[in-house]
């Protein structure tokens, strides 16, 4: 029988505890008592999960999990005073994966993910600086894969500030190409609300019922800590789960990331497959399985893998950006309005 990708698996999961987080009703509580514990397990006397359709699970570990509609961020917490501190796991505002494509010759190709969600640049080599998505831009189909007919010696990538629209501040990122490498995968990760900085502080409700009140969400009443019992602890077991697979894949950074030849990420289980020496391809043992499917559903084939590996970039701090020398162009077109001149990725045949 196939086997399960860890990707396939975890998103399953995510699903599936999203599923049961909307199912559970938050209770109203009111605030009764400041609560903080004490002793050397102040970790595990807190732990569980806060909140119902949306909230926060706190572990042994000094982890946590802040969750609801579309979110979904991790990272650690400590204890200051009579508060907690959290910090956010975050990925770096530019990340930038590579690998050699033999099929590739003279060319190389990039593919852009989540540089929709902001003005974003990119200069190749010394030419000039394409913005990455037309002004107005909608109906986003990805993967963006943008094509040089030469190889590509250096590139910046550009922000605009993310703190104020109109602001004539940008952020310049630039990588040198060392490595010679020619298939490219880079992502903006655009800063998130959910992904600052915040604190919070316990308290008792009605009940003696332990609650919590964020800084950043949850409003004045806060979250109520659920019972784990019956239900209730499979669905803290379940959390706990995915905990692991986060904490052992190392979502938000990993060193090497694995695609198909459609650029879909998937955080493969290597036991499970052979890598070929000629194509550089990590092939699954169970490659002959499910080939109508996947005949249907390429973006979603995990048998044939390409790796690639993270790359460094500076931040240049003193770096002018002089909007004056921009392309007439943008690299990608796309609009809800003229989708047959809209951009739509189709070659995957040389990866």
């Amino acid at each position: 029988m196939r086997k399960e990708s860890k990707s396939t698996s975890f998103i399953k999961k995510i699903l599936g505890l999203i599923s049961l987080i909307l199912m559970v009703t938050n209770s109203k509580a009111q605030q009764v008592t400041h609560y903080f514990p004490s002793g050397k397990d102040k970790a595990k006397t807190i732990s569980g999960q806060y909140g119902g359709n949306s909230g926060i699970c706190l572990f042994e570990d000094g982890k946590f999990l802040l969750y609801g509609y579309a979110t979904s961020v991790f990272g650690s917490y400590v204890f200051e005073k009579d508060y907690l501190l959290f910090y956010p796991d975050e990925a770096p505002l530019f990340q930038l994966y590579g690998r050699h494509n033999a099929n590739f010759k003279e060319s190389t190709r990039f593919n852009l993910a989540g540089f929709e969600s902001g003005k974003t640049y990119v200069q190749f080599d010394n030419d000039s600086t394409h913005r990455v998505f037309n002004d107005k831009a909608n109906c986003f189909s990805p993967p963006f894969v943008h094509q040089e007919s030469k190889p590509v010696q250096s590139l910046k990538f550009i922000v605009q500030s993310q703190y104020m629209e109109d602001d004539s501040t940008y952020q310049v990122f630039q990588y040198t190409n060392e490595g010679k490498f020619n298939d490219f995968i880079a992502a903006y990760n655009k800063p998130q609300r959910a992904r600052q900085n915040f604190s919070a502080y316990l308290y008792l409700a009605e009940g003696n019922k332990l609650a919590i009140r964020l800084s950043n969400y949850g409003g004045e009443r806060g979250f109520l800590r659920e019972n784990q019992d019956g239900s209730n602890q499979e669905h803290w077991n379940e959390i706990l789960t995915m905990k692991k697979d986060y904490d052992q894949a190392n979502y938000i950074d990993p060193t090497e990331i694995f695609s198909n030849a459609h650029y879909t990420i998937f955080y493969p289980d290597l036991e499970q497959y052979i890598l070929d020496p000629v194509t550089k391809r990590y092939i699954s043992k169970f490659a002959s399985d499910n080939e109508a499917f996947f005949a249907g559903n390429p973006e979603q084939d995990d048998r044939y893998l390409n790796k690639y590996i993270r790359q460094g970039m500076s931040f240049l701090q003193d770096e002018r950006f002089d909007k004056s020398k921009l392309a007439k162009t943008s690299l990608f077109f796309t609009s809800c309005d003229e989708p047959e001149k809209s951009y739509h990725y189709e070659n995957g045949s040389q990866q």
